[in-house]
Parts: structure tokens; sequence; C-alpha cells
């Protein structure tokens, strides 16, 4: 008698992917999601619901095994006047699709943000239909108490609505999601007790295999490298303060600025550059992913993490993965994460931030002694490589 193995079919995940990263950029919700895809497209029957479709072209590896419908879109992001609109708009469409491709149960919809129309659509369904509802909440808005308190400086009238606007989101999540992936460990105390059970701190990780493959360089083309969206959250014109104080030791210093955001903002920095006379000082390569970002990684002598609101920083740990030693502001959510390979600068500090820096690039001593060893750069990278995050996801998920 022959026997036959039992194979488990694979299960299906929908994923709401309405307000996911152009090709053009990459946030670290969207690098989440697609790394999940990627390492779990063998086990997984995955349907895309998004308005980006080439963002999972272009980085899916087997993105002839998943489902991706582009999903009609007229209106403009982020915009509140016809974000009710929207949030309509996208859960007719589900519904429609829905009413003859039917839910099970045992499926799984992931709302790759915390935005209106990557949740209220699904909340609506959970209840119409039976199936595991994943949200995620990777950033937490600080409350305006917050804002004033840590003088993070953003907008108060403005981050006073997004604060109202993503606990009204937090509210639909915490009523009817069956699980939900946050970022840090650290933000779970922001969840209700009897919630808790529910999240997954994800933390995100590192493509390990790549940057063995990219490999190191001796020469190094770059004092310093800086990678990430730009936005006033991520400390970029902060960083062009910082960077004056380097040149002005350092005449030739050269830092590498990988990244791109908001027009505005963008024009913003390159006029203070400008002002402060360092263009001969800064290549800003604008966005870039994969081997090139890695590249240049491994051309740099130090990696300067000026965020001064996170709750994770993916590209420190590809920094440290990569060799580099970090210079980052000590955030609280970030001092377990990031203990060795590191130093840390007290918030607000963009001088003492600048005399790390040229210590560092200066003294070839003091750069050996922190920058990481080779054990202290295979422990990042095993706990940071994409496929060990994975197997994390599918065992929390029982996939």
């Amino acid at each position: 008698m022959i026997s036959t193995l039992n194979v488990s079919p694979k299960r299906k995940m929908f994923v709401s992917a309405i307000y996911t990263s152009p090709p053009t950029t990459m946030g670290g919700n969207t690098k989440i999601m697609l790394e999940m895809i990627n390492g779990s497209i063998d086990r997984v029957n995955f349907v895309v619901f998004t308005t980006e479709p080439e963002t999972f072209r272009k980085n899916i590896t087997k993105n002839d095994q998943i489902k991706i419908i582009k999903v009609p879109y007229s209106f403009t992001k982020f915009s509140f006047k016809s974000h009710i609109q929207e949030c309509i708009h996208i859960y007719r469409y589900l519904d429609k699709y829905f009413s003859v491709h039917k839910l099970s149960k045992n499926d799984f919809f992931y709302s790759c943000s915390d935005f209106g129309p990557d949740v209220i659509p699904i909340f609506l369904l959970k209840r119409k239909y039976k199936f595991k509802w994943i949200a995620s909440l990777y950033l937490f808005i600080p409350s305006p108490f917050e804002n004033l308190y840590n003088g993070y400086s953003f907008p108060f009238l403005k981050y006073i609505i997004y604060f109202i606007y993503q606990q009204i989101i937090l509210h639909f999540i915490l009523k009817e999601s069956s699980y939900c992936f946050i970022t840090n460990h650290h933000d779970v105390e922001r969840f209700p007790k009897n919630k808790r059970k529910k999240l997954l701190p994800i933390y995100g990780g590192v493509n390990v295999n790549l940057v063995k493959k990219i490999g190191t360089y001796k020469q190094k083309k770059y004092d310093a490298v800086f990678c990430s969206r730009l936005h006033p959250q991520k400390g970029a014109s902060g960083l062009i303060d910082i960077w004056s104080n380097v040149v002005t030791e350092v005449p030739n210093a050269q830092l590498a600025l990988i990244g791109n955001g908001d027009i505005k903002y963008e024009k913003y920095l390159r006029n203070k550059i400008a002002k402060l006379g360092l263009e001969k000082n800064i290549t800003w390569f604008g966005y870039v992913n994969g081997e090139k970002k890695y590249n240049i990684y491994m051309q740099s002598k130090v990696f300067l993490h000026t965020t001064i609101y996170d709750n994770n920083g993916m590209v420190a740990a590809e920094a440290l993965c990569s060799g580099l030693p970090v210079i980052m502001y000590d955030l609280l959510p970030l001092r377990k994460i990031y203990t060795l390979g590191c130093i840390k600068i007290k918030q607000k500090s963009k001088n003492i931030f600048a005399k790390n820096i040229v210590k560092i690039i200066s003294n070839q001593k003091y750069y050996v002694l922190i920058k990481p060893n080779k054990e202290t750069v295979n422990k990042y990278r095993k706990e940071w490589d994409w496929p060990s995050r994975i197997k994390i996801i599918n065992n929390f998920l029982n996939i």
C-alpha cells in the first residue's frame, strides 16, 4: 500500500494596502508587510488590495504567486476632507468583492497601516463576515503632553488632531481585531491589559543574506551615513545642524544622505544645506534600497540615527548588521533594543552628537573600540534576520 503525506492546505490572507508606500519610497510598515509576504508565500495564499500595485510587483520575489488587485482610487490621500468618503468607497468595494468571493472563518485579513481606509472598512467587514483580522499599529502619535514635555516641537494643533484621530482608530482595532501587530514591547503598555494577548511586537528585520553578499570595503568613501524618510520626526533638520558642526572641525568630512520625503520639506533641507555651505560635504542619494543601499553603508564609517521620536529604528539594525557603529539619541523605547555597538546621546544635544562623530571618524583607536566586533555583528544578524522574524509571526498566527 502506498501511503500519502497529509499536507495541510495553504491558509489565505487578504491584505489591505491602501495607505502603503509607492515604489519610490519605503515606510517601515510597508517593509514589514512585503517581507511577511516574501517569507510566508509558500505557506499562505495572499490576495492584496492596493492602490500601489507596483510596490508589490517590484518587491515580492514570487509576485506571480500572489493576487494583486488594484483598487480604483480617485481620492487625495491624507486629506481630512475626503477621508470618510475614502473609507466608504473602500468598504463598498471590498463588500462587493466578498459577496462573490466568500470569506472563511480561518482566513486572515491584514491591515498594513493604522489609517482609516485600511482599518474602518475591515472593521465593518468583520461585523458582517467571520474571519481573523490582523490590525497593525507601528507608531503611536505622542500625546499633546508628551509633545510639550519632551520638547519634540511637532506642530501642536496638527498633532492634537493626529493624536485624537489615532485614538479613534485604536478604538476600532480594540473592538474587533483578532490580533494586532506592534513594533516594540514598550508599546504593549499602551493597550488595555485584557487585550495584550492579542499583541505581537514585530520590530522589523534585516536582509542579512544581502548584507553578507555585499561584503566590506577597506576604503571608506563616506565618514557617515544617514538613511530614513525625511521628516521632522526623523531629525533630518537637526542632522544638517550636526553635520555643520562636524565640518567646522573636519572640513572635508563627507556625509551620505539616503532618503526622500515631502517635496516642501526636501526643499527646506536643500536650502538649509546651501545656506550652511555644505553642498560639497553631503551627497544626497534620494530613495535607495537593496544592494545599492547596503553598498553605501559598507562604504561609510558610522551610521547617524538622529531620530527624535521612534520606537524601533530598523535602519539602525541594518547598520549594525553591516558592521557599522551607530550614534543615536537616547530614546527610551530603543534602550533595550540597541545595547552594543552604539553611542547614546542625550536628546537635543546636537553639539555633543557632533563631537562624538568627530571623535569616531578622527580617532582610529576609539573607532575600533565602539565599532561592533564580529561576535556582536553576528548576534544582531541572528536576531534581526528576516526569516527568524517571519518564523515568530507564523508561529504566533499558527500558520
